[in-house]
């Protein structure tokens, strides 16, 4: 879903943009003296785990793909503050090391994948769970997957609404008609968000019962511990690794499917007719088109964003209010 260069109207990119800065500002301010010492490596390796998920792709028939956006399970894992400031690094990585997503659509990328999807997911997780709540240990899978399906269903409407848009100010110059983009994105995105609902009700699963800690947010302490010893701890070092390992066995599954199908904002310009446009930015880092080529931007683009969000988070333990 992730919005390329020249697709919607400047003047729709510009009040995405505001949005997403606005709320991610607040996010900040909110995140801060939020997480632990002890945490921080734990929720790097949560983002830098989305983003190499969000490289494999599953069919959904016709001849497209769907990828998880993963915004509902890791806002379900480290809560809604968290989960925007993660997705914000993923994103802002994807695009800038390798041509994810356009420059100038940055902010509407991260208005619908970083702000919209991880809250609609997790205000979605909460208000079910307390109605699932009597189906013993399949409750909480439901209010799970209900969650993931929704923060993909309705960041999808949001990106269709922008199209939509671009195409009425611009009289056609940008976007795609809402009588065409509305039904292509629900339709599509109806059922990617079944992928990403079993994907999230997996992980979720797995977590909690491996590691049902993992689920819960620490309180702010300060760790005897440096953060290199944290990272390198055998929990956080086995969690990567695990992965990775995952990522590097998937990959053939990616070659089989991604490179004869488009997701669902490509099918839907695939259908409309509209051509995609030069990017702004050349990124200096590309997927790849081979097993070992993508394998590698995988374990930069995991290094990459584990290193930033570790970073960020670290800072804000720093700030005035943290000390």
């Amino acid at each position: 879903m992730h919005v390329p260069d020249g697709l919607m109207d400047p003047i729709v990119a510009l009040v995405g943009t505001v949005e997403f800065l606005v709320v991610v500002a607040v996010a900040l301010a909110l995140s801060a003296r939020k997480t632990g010492e002890k945490d921080l490596p734990r929720v790097a390796v949560l983002c830098a785990g989305i983003f190499v998920a969000q490289m494999l792709n599953f069919p959904i028939g016709g001849g497209t793909t769907g990828h998880l956006i993963g915004a509902a399970l890791l806002a379900i894992m480290i809560g809604p503050t968290l989960a925007i400031l993660g997705m914000t690094v993923v994103l802002i990585i994807q695009a800038l090391m390798f041509g994810d997503g356009g420059v100038t659509a940055l902010g509407l990328n991260g208005l619908n994948m970083a702000i919209i999807a991880p809250l609609v997911g997790w205000g979605v997780y909460n208000l079910v769970k307390p109605i699932t709540k009597g189906l013993s240990r399949t409750g909480d899978s439901v209010a799970v997957g209900i969650a993931a399906w929704a923060s993909v269903f309705v960041s999808a409407a949001a990106c269709a609404a922008e199209l939509a848009v671009s195409y009425a100010i611009s009289d056609g110059a940008y976007g795609i008609a809402g009588a065409f983009a509305v039904p292509a994105m629900l339709g599509y995105h109806l059922v990617i968000g079944i992928g990403e609902a079993v994907i999230t009700v997996g992980v979720i699963a797995y977590v909690s019962k491996v590691s049902p800690g993992a689920l819960r947010r620490a309180a702010v302490t300060k760790s005897a511990k440096g953060w290199l010893s944290n990272i390198t701890s055998s929990k956080v070092a086995l969690a990567s690794s695990a992965i990775l390992l995952v990522f590097a066995l998937a990959l053939p599954l990616y070659f089989l499917y991604s490179s004869e199908g488009s997701d669902g904002l490509e099918q839907t310009m695939v259908d409309a007719e509209v051509e995609e446009r030069d990017q702004i930015l050349s990124a200096p880092f590309s997927y790849g088109e081979s097993y070992f080529a993508a394998l590698f931007a995988g374990l930069l683009g995991f290094l990459a964003v584990a290193l930033v969000a570790l970073g960020i988070l670290k800072a804000l333990g720093r700030g005035p209010a943290g000390n």
